[in-house]
């Protein structure tokens, strides 16, 4: 209920900022390289590769400045190597797969009618899609049903329609707990966080 609540009123927004501002509607796709965060004693390798799509877009605002957002489908995956026996054991890919919805507030330079380069930040809220429960050798990553991560980055608008940009993917709350189901050990081993790098290219109509 939830999702579907916070999904209708990011359209509606949208739609009813059309009355005072430009707003161009485009697709946009890119890479995640995750960068993983966790409270207990494993090993984890990092920047392993994901990807994200969807439609968004971009409000125009007077003095430079902008609002833009998406409904992306995103994808991230970890590998994750256990070394408490001390001898490391199988690695196991993690993945995580969200419906994301960024909200960034913008401000852009134009350097020529051609090119504007632009910094932004802003919140993301994220729901779970994927799998519930990721086990691994040794513990079970229980993914949340919503997170909470905020961007901040840089990019470039070329042609006013060709849009390329990075950011950092920063998580606010935790991605999953860690559990072991085994008796002798505490049920909640402590939680993780999948921050990302993230590359993107956009195309606005």
């Amino acid at each position: 209920m939830k999702k579907g609540f916070l999904i209708l009123l990011f359209f509606v927004t949208m739609t009813n900022l059309t009355v005072f501002s430009q707003v161009t509607f485009g697709v946009k796709g890119g890479l995640n390289m995750t960068d993983i965060n966790s409270s207990t004693i494993h090993n984890y390798e990092k920047n392993n590769n994901g990807f994200f799509f969807g439609p968004t877009a971009k409000i125009a605002l007077p003095l430079g400045f902008g609002i833009d957002g998406s409904l992306l489908y995103d994808q991230r995956s970890a590998k994750v190597e256990t070394d408490i026996i001390p001898i490391p054991l199988y690695s196991t890919t993690i993945k995580q797969q969200q419906i994301v919805i960024p909200v960034n507030l913008r401000y852009g330079l134009g350097l020529s009618k051609l090119l504007e380069v632009y910094i932004f930040a802003g919140p993301q809220f994220g729901f779970n899609v994927g799998d519930k429960t990721v086990s691994t050798n040794y513990e079970d990553w229980d993914f949340k049903a919503a997170q909470l991560s905020v961007n901040i980055g840089a990019g470039a608008t070329i042609l006013n329609h060709l849009q390329v940009s990075a950011n950092y993917n920063l998580a606010c709350s935790e991605s999953a707990d860690q559990s072991i189901k085994d008796s002798v050990y505490p049920k909640i081993l402590g939680n993780g966080k999948m921050n990302a790098w993230q590359i993107s290219l956009g195309y606005f109509f």
